[in-house]
């Protein structure tokens, strides 16, 4: 089992765990203070000739947003950083300080075939129409009684969330666009999958042995941080895809590019609703997906993962990994 993850492991100096744990957890944390000023300082800089803002301003735009103008570049820029700080730089820096990895070792390593990236994004599309369908179970789920207090304080998150993801995807031009596909669907594919899969989901694994509770132990990881409750299960769910496709293939490249698929999908989606090119909704929250093409989606994203799977494995075999 040990060599599934064995892309990115070289002789790695033995340390307690929960000074790795803690180590990743500070940096992560140090990333996100410095990311959130540094975005703050961009945005009072860049908004000098209209006036400037102040810390005040830019914390009342936050909470409301279409108050402000050039306010949704400003969040675009502030996404952006902030996600670059909080993901990715702890996760480079944890990576050469901790691990000793150079970070050309992972750029420099070849992309996936043509045909396994081909698979990857079969699999992400063919998977929406069942992750719809838990979407909307999810978004049903109701706390006991005795939690009232809690739900209505996850509630009141997922009220906040949902304002902030209107306005980000409440846009219509070309330079928006891709703007939007940097800033939800590049950047995040590639920090998230750094951190997540790339080193939590692989450290998991070297500890325990068990390739499959490190992929469902990194997946739940992924989706609270999130801090989307009501989406907790269709997010781990994805984030567990996403670990099988890094196990088997043995190459970063290949989550990250479905990372990207699912998320740019939105966007594109959300601008050619925009374009009334498409009937799309992204407020809506009933599904129009029945269980049966619920299952059918569920038993073709299975089918394409053991497929996947099995090219991994071939190709492994005949370049003598």
């Amino acid at each position: 089992m040990e060599e599934i993850h064995s892309d990115i492991a070289h002789s790695i100096p033995q340390r307690p765990p929960w000074r790795n744990v803690m180590l990743l957890l500070g940096l992560v944390l140090l990333g996100m203070s410095l990311g959130n000023l540094l975005a703050m300082a961009a945005i009072m800089a860049l908004s000098m000739p209209q006036g400037g803002m102040g810390l005040e301003d830019v914390s009342q735009m936050l909470q409301n947003p279409q108050q402000f103008p050039n306010s949704w570049w400003y969040l675009m820029l502030l996404q952006a950083i902030s996600h670059l700080f909080t993901f990715l730089i702890p996760g480079v820096i944890y990576w050469r300080w901790s691990e000793q990895h150079r970070v050309e070792e992972f750029v420099r390593r070849p992309l996936p075939s043509y045909l396994l990236l081909a698979i990857a994004l079969l699999i992400v599309l063919v998977f929406m129409p069942f992750n719809s369908w838990i979407i909307e179970w999810n978004g049903n789920l109701h706390l006991p009684q005795g939690l009232q207090r809690i739900e209505e304080w996850m509630l009141r998150k997922e009220d906040e969330l949902a304002t902030m993801t209107r306005f980000l995807t409440n846009f219509s031009t070309g330079a928006e666009l891709i703007v939007a596909l940097v800033v939800i669907a590049i950047i995040p594919a590639v920090g998230e999958e750094v951190l997540f899969r790339g080193i939590i989901q692989r450290k998991i694994f070297h500890k325990i042995g068990d390739m499959h509770a490190s992929i469902w132990a990194t997946a739940a990881l992924f989706s609270a941080i999130h801090l989307q409750f009501y989406g907790f299960v269709p997010r781990m769910l994805l984030g567990a895809m996403f670990g099988y496709m890094y196990a088997w293939t043995r190459n970063l490249w290949t989550p990250i590019f479905a990372h990207f698929i699912n998320n740019a999908a939105t966007v594109v989606i959300v601008f050619l609703s925009h374009q009334q090119v498409i009937n799309f909704d992204i407020e809506k929250s009933d599904s129009s997906v029945s269980w049966i093409v619920a299952l059918i989606s569920l038993a073709l994203t299975a089918g394409l993962l053991l497929n996947l799977k099995m090219i991994s494995q071939r190709s492994a075999a005949i370049n003598g990994i």
